[in-house]
């Protein structure tokens, strides 16, 4: 891959993506490097190298920059410079995540899924350029849930609310098609009854396609137009903001809106 200096310069036409490589991002790094991408420049900021890159379009600048992302919660200069001194990107992508199986403690999946993207998208935040953060959350998500995977999300959600103005949030419900490293027995277990009640609602499930399809249409459209259109809403009280921090450059994506935008 190319290193971030040969990246176009400028804001308007560039995108960043964290978690290029998990079950919606290598979906979604397909679009955005692809010939109908709305970007003409895609930065992937990641820990390792893409394990199998997808073919980039002519007329899209493509580039992988490799960063330590405990180094940079950690406040490393070094690593915070490879994310300050990129291209202004006019739209952060974020499907980076974990498990706390995968993460091995609690303590760590928190780390990685919430205090990594925040502290990484803190350090992409450039206040004076008009940015729009979409990140891709799940289902049943809030601060206030008793469960803590559902719960991170939600502060995650909020964190990066409170940093950026512009923010579309997506709650898919299961993840269908995911191929996912790694057996998770009940996902296996439960795929087929959720496909049945998929059929008789849209709110249960979405294919990992559809909802990287569905985040760059959303991009393209911006927070205003989602909710002009039906496609997203503004949380409510319970989603707490920073002072100063309003909700109306917030809108929620459920799953029902994410099948709608995918095939718009």
């Amino acid at each position: 891959m190319s290193s971030v200096a040969a990246a176009k310069a400028g804001g308007e036409g560039t995108a960043v993506i964290l978690g290029a490589s998990g079950a919606v991002g290598k979906h979604l790094l397909s679009q955005l490097v692809g010939p109908e991408s709305p970007y003409s420049t895609v930065l992937s900021f990641a820990r390792r190298p893409h394990p199998s890159p997808p073919p980039v379009s002519p007329n899209v600048t493509f580039s992988e920059i490799l960063v330590d992302f405990d180094a940079i919660h950690s406040g490393s200069s070094t690593e915070l410079s490879k994310l300050t001194t990129a291209p202004t990107a006019s739209s952060i992508f974020i499907t980076m995540g974990t498990t706390r199986a995968a993460a091995g403690s609690m303590l760590a999946f928190e780390l990685i899924d919430r205090e990594y993207v925040l502290s990484t998208a803190r350090a992409l935040h450039k206040p004076s350029s008009n940015q729009t953060l979409l990140y891709c959350s799940s289902s049943g998500s809030s601060s206030s849930s008793p469960f803590p995977y559902l719960k991170s999300k939600g502060l995650t959600e909020q964190g990066l609310a409170s940093t950026f103005a512009n923010t579309i949030i997506f709650k898919p419900g299961y993840l269908a098609n995911a191929e996912r490293p790694g057996t998770r027995i009940l996902e296996k277990l439960s795929a087929p009854f959720v496909g049945l009640l998929a059929i008789a609602s849209d709110s249960v499930q979405a294919d990992v396609r559809y909802v990287a399809k569905a985040m760059v249409r959303a991009a393209t459209m911006g927070t205003d137009e989602l909710k002009n259109k039906g496609l997203g809403v503004t949380p409510g009280e319970g989603f707490k903001l920073d002072e100063g921090k309003g909700r109306e450059g917030v809108a929620v994506v459920g799953n029902a809106s994410i099948l709608k935008l995918a095939k718009e």
